[in-house]
């Protein structure tokens, strides 16, 4: 875990456990060579006992000649503020000072005191607020930074050992309040599992160890999954249907908890993948769920689609054009009209550049920009017949919510083009043409933006 030239910032509460870890550190430093450092939080839930507890820490440092990092933290403050509990909430800004501190210190390690016990403990706690296989997997023993040399061992071998080489350390009174949820585990629910089975505690450790493989298989194939077809596009996430549809309950859940985990503050229950692979399993071809936090999922047709951006405003005005570049805010473009004398060469391969027979034009009707209306109709180049906009969308699978962002250019009431798709068969350049319309769409901001 800790090599030559490391630097080691120590998580040092002043506890039996951590006091223990620093001690072992500073003798095993005799010979491996590495710089080592304490940090410490103080909660100030305890009053005098938090003072005090704050004190040993510096002064232990101080006697072991290395540097000490302290903060002091509000946590009933941000217990209330984020409604985590008053454990949770002191574990987050723990973490969150260590890994600062490490990172603007140049630590390359932070060792914390955690034990086999905690190990039993943390499952008996997931086990008994309804965790997934997900959540019963071993503390690891180290991860990035984070090292747990302790991990192996028992609490009454710390103890053990700390009184064996005098070790001075504070107690915690708050340890013996079963009101918290851990303590109340440790000395209430643990001896009763022990008085049925002495070897309770090995029995766990063990089952922990077959857990922990378990989810490694399934991490894997969360990871091999992911790396194959999730896809990141402009701040969304976008994945196929059909080899979601394939996975197993289990790999799913990991692949969609991991995504709205990244994607929001929110903490993924079954719950929430169960509607999920609701959506997904819907014969019909555009679906949308909204989930805490702003997060909403799409189907649309083969794909499901993660996003945090807010639908766009359904834009219903009509916008009129003149010769020359006309600039539609509300849809975020530029469209500009130009007239040719003749019909020209060739035609460049551009989806938002159309060309018209501008004779063919009513000129008392003049040309405009609208969005998509219920009942809209155009005959698409080539067919023989009028079809609806809504049918013509669907048979190009464009998603539900981006239809009503399409720019239509209008002639009245007649669609000339359904811009970046297809123009009207009947405005279309042929053989009688003499004066020829270009038409451009230019994206040029985001609908409704202030820039040019």
């Amino acid at each position: 875990m800790i090599g030559e030239r490391d630097r080691v910032l120590v998580g040092f509460s002043g506890g039996v456990d951590s006091a223990t870890l620093l001690f072992v550190l500073r003798e095993i430093r005799g010979k491996i060579p590495f710089d080592l450092a304490v940090a410490h939080v103080n909660h100030l839930l305890r009053r005098e006992e938090s003072e005090r507890d704050e004190a040993f820490v510096r002064e232990t440092a101080g006697s072991y000649g290395i540097p000490c990092f302290v903060e002091r933290a509000d946590v009933k403050a941000y217990a209330r503020s984020t409604g985590l509990s008053i454990q949770h909430a002191g574990r987050d800004i723990r973490y969150r000072f260590f890994a600062e501190t490490a990172d603007r210190e140049g630590y390359t390690k932070i060792a914390l005191a955690h034990n086999l016990d905690d190990q039993v403990e943390t499952f008996l706690l997931r086990l008994a607020k309804g965790t997934g296989i997900h959540g019963l997997s071993s503390i690891p023993p180290s991860r990035e930074k984070i090292v747990r040399p302790f991990l192996t061992t028992y609490r009454s071998e710390i103890e053990s050992y700390a009184a064996a080489h005098s070790i001075a350390f504070v107690t915690d009174s708050s340890n013996d309040k079963t009101v918290y949820e851990r303590n109340y585990i440790r000395h209430k629910v643990i001896p009763l599992l022990c008085a049925l089975n002495p070897a309770f505690r090995e029995k766990v450790v063990s089952l922990l160890g077959d857990l922990t493989e378990i989810n490694r298989f399934f991490d894997e194939k969360k990871r091999a999954f992911t790396k194959k077809n999730v896809r990141r596009t402009e701040g969304d996430i976008h994945l196929p249907v059909g080899p979601l549809l394939k996975l197993d309950e289990e790999t799913f859940f990991r692949v969609v908890s991991d995504i709205v985990a990244g994607m929001a503050p929110v903490v993924p229950l079954r719950e929430h993948i169960g509607l999920v692979r609701k959506v997904l399993s819907s014969r019909r071809p555009n679906l949308r769920l909204d989930l805490p936090e702003h997060l909403r999922v799409t189907k649309t047709y083969g794909n499901l689609i993660f996003t945090t951006k807010r639908p766009a405003a359904q834009v219903t005005e009509t916008f009129p054009l003149g010769e020359g570049r006309t600039r539609i805010a509300a849809l975020g473009m530029n469209v500009t009209l130009t007239v040719l004398k003749r019909p020209p060469s060739s035609y460049p391969k551009d989806n938002f550049t159309a060309y018209f027979d501008l004779d063919k034009l009513d000129p008392r009707d003049g040309l405009a920009v609208r969005t998509f209306r219920r009942g809209d109709r155009f005959q698409p180049l080539g067919m023989d017949k009028p079809v609806k906009i809504k049918d013509f969308f669907i048979s190009r699978k464009i998603p539900l919510e981006s239809r009503r962002l399409v720019p239509l250019l209008v002639s009245g009431d007649a669609i000339v083009w359904v811009a970046g798709h297809r123009i009207d068969h009947r405005y279309r350049i042929d053989e009688n043409t003499r004066r020829v319309l270009k038409v451009t769409v230019k994206k040029s901001c985001q609908p409704s933006s202030n820039c040019d």
